[in-house]
């Protein structure tokens, strides 16, 4: 699914995603959108921990697959 903040945040908070790909850019844009808007966490313990699959350089980008650590 391509979406934005608020709608990957819920399918997060449902556990209804699997993996993440992600593209990043070497910019720092300043203030911007959060990926996934599930919070706000009670302590760090409660956040979703990740597993990198595979990190890409993609013409200056990072491409950065990422799955749930609970599935492995």
């Amino acid at each position: 699914v391509e979406a934005g903040h608020k709608l990957n945040g819920s399918l997060v908070r449902e556990g209804l995603v699997d993996e993440f790909l992600v593209y990043l850019a070497p910019k720092l844009i300043g203030a911007g959108r959060e990926m996934a808007a599930f919070g706000p966490l009670q302590a760090l313990s409660d956040a979703k921990p990740l597993t990198f699959r595979e990190v890409t350089m993609l013409e200056g980008d990072l491409r950065i697959l990422a799955r749930l650590a609970r599935l492995q």
